[in-house]
């Protein structure tokens, strides 16, 4: 490890923990991903390595994470994120659409500044695991498309007349 090592995650009670050593300098975008994920996990990285260990039981997102940012798999979409980040996320409106189960015609009608929203979110979070990224994606529809609360209403739902 080189001269600069960073201690990430938290401690965590477990019976099934897994542990990963990788040759990799995405030690960081990794570590984000996991907390985000919410993976418990804890660890340390370095400029060239990163070692952790984490719940077993997140297995199948862990290694989802990892590929995202190690595989050749996915350079694909590493490029397109880097390309299409910003204003530029609409590009991104069928993958969006694939993952909140509906149609990418669905998605197209609903106001442009709610597909802004998703996609932007999507981009955000495309390193996490797919159920976060759909928690994310579904939570960005629910808060543009919710109507709000008056003080009456607000009032009336606590028990208040």
């Amino acid at each position: 490890m080189s001269e600069y090592v960073f201690l990430v995650g938290d401690d965590y009670e477990s019976n099934n923990k897994e542990y990963v050593s990788i040759n990799s300098d995405k030690g960081k975008l990794i570590s984000i991903a996991l907390a985000a994920s919410g993976i418990p996990f804890k660890g340390r990285f370095d400029k060239e390595r990163m070692l952790f260990n984490y719940d077993g039981i997140f297995k199948e997102s862990v290694d989802e994470i990892i590929a995202k940012f190690t595989s050749d798999d996915y350079a694909v979409q590493r490029d397109e994120i880097a390309e299409h980040k910003g204003d530029d996320c609409l590009y991104f409106l069928p993958a969006v659409a694939k993952l909140l189960r509906m149609t990418e015609g669905t998605l197209r009608r609903r106001p442009m500044d709610i597909q802004l929203a998703v996609c932007k979110r999507y981009v955000d979070n495309w390193y996490c695991d797919t159920y976060t990224i759909q928690h994310e994606l579904k939570d960005a529809m629910m808060l543009i498309t919710k109507p709000e609360m008056t003080d009456s209403e607000k009032d009336k739902a606590v028990g208040k007349d």
